[in-house]
């Protein structure tokens, strides 16, 4: 009897150590996980945002942004397929989509950290200066202990010297 219990456990160990060396094969990093992951689940926009992240983060930005539209496509109320696929618009100089993906994500999700420190950016970048401090004033308000917001307090400093600076010159 004794025997038996040894060959089925010795059994069970091959077909789940095996099982367990096939799927290693495959998940050789975590590109090739999440791309197994949106394989298998194709309708699920998380799947394809992580999934985007992944690639961003290897430089594979131009497979980056069709992971973030197929998530939007698949969920177009998900703020942080938004956030990401406008960080890429902004990169690749596609800025007004970036502006409008980044507003629509702060509006779906008012207190959504990234967005908001995304469009302060964006905002600041486009010489919106008024915009940028009501943003910047958010990233604080959000996260008032965080690097944002230590980041967000030398950039409202920066645009209220940059906004006096400029009228200083229209009363010349």
């Amino acid at each position: 009897m004794s025997q038996i219990r040894f060959l089925i456990y010795v059994l069970l160990l091959l077909i789940l150590g095996s099982a367990s060396w096939m799927r290693s094969s495959i998940y050789n990093g975590p590109i090739a996980i999440w791309k197994d992951a949106a394989l298998k689940s194709p309708n699920k926009g998380r799947v394809h945002d992580n999934l985007g992240v992944v690639l961003k983060q290897s430089d594979h930005i131009p497979e980056a942004m069709q992971e973030f539209e197929k998530a939007i496509k698949l969920g177009p109320d998900d703020p942080l397929a938004m956030n990401n696929l406008a960080t890429i618009y902004c990169m690749i100089g596609r800025r007004r989509e970036c502006g409008a993906l980044l507003q629509k994500a702060t509006s779906i999700m008012p207190d959504y950290l990234d967005a908001r420190y995304n469009l302060a950016i964006y905002y600041y970048d486009e010489g919106l200066l008024d915009e940028s401090l009501q943003e910047y004033n958010a990233v604080i308000r959000i996260a008032p202990v965080s690097q944002e917001s230590v980041f967000a307090q030398q950039m409202l400093i920066t645009i209220q010297n940059e906004k006096a600076k400029g009228s200083q010159k229209k009363n010349r």
